[in-house]
């Protein structure tokens, strides 16, 4: 990554400028002029409205490879074929046979499709083989956060499409990967698209639309939360190496998810990128392991992130029983606030001004699902023949935001985004393999920020 300058990262697309943009998609401008009473919000960043229907447009067929079979993987494969017609499942790769045969069987009994023996992959490198295929047109990702940017830098150097799953990156060195992935993209022409549903939720999509034609006013500030109860979890079984069990219940180890702040709240995150169109300055955290079973991750954190010009957004994450469960974003601006719990913008005297019309939504439309809706979006621009990476270049700024936060939280620190940019920190192992770790307990567990106090005895 040495190739890729500090200035001109700071000054990309996911930071400030919009990459190419089409079918698919309405692109308008957001220069200051009146607009129904309001000024629109200024950016050099044009605002992408998607435009979708019930199903993807008509096309070429799309052959896809499925990297990462897993729950998530399998979820995703079955909203990409719900999306949209002609298109047919080639090549499978994954660690565990067993999860990959899980999915084969899914696709053979609902979607009647069949994926030869010699199209299937097992292990670390099998993302190499199945990416080296010339009949795969795209590939969907799904395995843990830390592959990502090798997936999809392996697949756009072999010239496909890529469908990957959030988050981009969950330290400076894989998030700087993804982006040059981004930008390789580009140069190729390709699409890449990430699992950051909100960007298609029609309610969310209206919303945004509103906030940049100003609505809400300047944005001043913004509370965003992903407090939910405990975390589904794998328990350790005796046949399992080290390694396999941290892999099969990989949304508990630091390495392998970059902490819930990342792996939950990036999405919440990500929706307070996506309106405001800032990155952040700074961010201060704290958190810790309370109450969970397994792993080395927190189960809490709180967050204080600075924005230019003062801007302030208090970022929530819990994964713990009995407490009150919170998923939502207000974004606070000098007219008014919006806040997606009700999809709603109210004066500061709570004077309704405008709210996302469902019934509205749900005449006009039979497929309203966003996790089917962005994989449609996806193969809209495939068939258009034109590059598509404006979600993704967003999504690194937002999962780079939210492993300031996790490195804050674990330290005590303030952590600079200047700083942490460059840094070169990266949680990817040295040497993958399926074996035993030493010291595996003593090297897994959950850090501790600070000092123990003075003993004043």
């Amino acid at each position: 990554m040495k190739s890729i300058s500090r200035r001109k990262f700071l000054g990309s697309a996911a930071l400030g400028a919009v990459g190419s943009i089409g079918g698919g998609g309405l692109l308008t401008s957001c220069t200051p002029k009146e607009s129904k009473g309001y000024t629109p919000l200024q950016s050099e960043i044009p605002v992408y409205i998607p435009v979708t229907g019930d199903k993807a447009n008509d096309g070429k067929e799309v052959r896809v490879g499925i990297i990462g079979c897993g729950s998530r993987g399998s979820g995703a494969t079955d909203n990409l074929l719900t999306a949209a017609d002609k298109v047919k499942i080639v090549a499978m790769a994954d660690i565990f046979p067993d999860r990959l045969e899980g999915l084969r069987k899914f696709i053979g009994d609902k979607w009647k499709q069949t994926v030869p023996d010699e199209k299937i992959f097992y292990g670390f490198e099998a993302y190499k083989q199945l990416c080296a295929l010339p009949e795969v047109d795209m590939v969907l990702i799904a395995t843990p956060s830390i592959f990502h940017a090798v997936h999809v830098m392996e697949a756009v150097e072999n010239g496909k499409h890529a469908f990957c799953e959030k988050a981009a990156g969950i330290d400076p060195t894989s998030c700087r990967l993804f982006f040059s992935a981004i930008k390789q993209a580009q140069a190729k022409g390709l699409c890449i698209q990430t699992g950051a549903q909100r960007h298609h939720h029609r309610a969310y999509v209206e919303s945004y639309r509103r906030v940049r034609e100003g609505m809400i006013g300047n944005i001043t500030s913004g509370v965003v939360k992903w407090n939910q109860g405990a975390m589904n979890y794998r328990k350790r079984r005796p046949e399992w190496t080290d390694m396999e069990y941290m892999l099969r219940d990989f949304f508990s180890w630091n390495w392998l998810c970059g902490d819930h702040v990342i792996d939950q709240l990036v999405h919440n995150l990500d929706v307070f990128t996506w309106f405001s169109h800032l990155k952040p300055i700074s961010v201060v955290g704290m958190g810790s392991q309370l109450q969970r079973r397994t792993g080395d991750i927190f189960d809490n954190f709180g967050l204080d992130i600075v924005y230019p010009g003062g801007v302030r957004v208090n970022a929530q994450a819990r994964q713990i029983e009995g407490c009150a469960n919170d998923i939502s974003e207000t974004i606070t601006g000098t007219r008014g606030i919006w806040t997606s719990t009700d999809m709603s913008i109210r004066d500061f005297e709570g004077k309704l001004i405008w709210q996302y019309d469902y019934e509205a939504e749900k005449a006009q439309y039979q497929q309203n699902n966003p996790y089917v809706l962005e994989h449609m979006d996806l193969i809209n621009h495939i068939r258009s023949g034109e590059p598509y990476t404006w979600e993704a270049e967003i999504l690194v700024t937002s999962s780079l935001t939210g492993a300031m936060g996790r490195e804050s939280a674990y330290t005590g620190a303030e952590v600079k985004w200047d700083e942490y940019l460059v840094s070169n920190q990266s949680l990817m192992p040295e040497k993958l393999h399926l074996g035993n770790i030493e010291n595996f307990e003593k090297i897994y567990v959950a850090p501790k920020m600070g000092k123990l106090a003075p003993d004043m005895r």
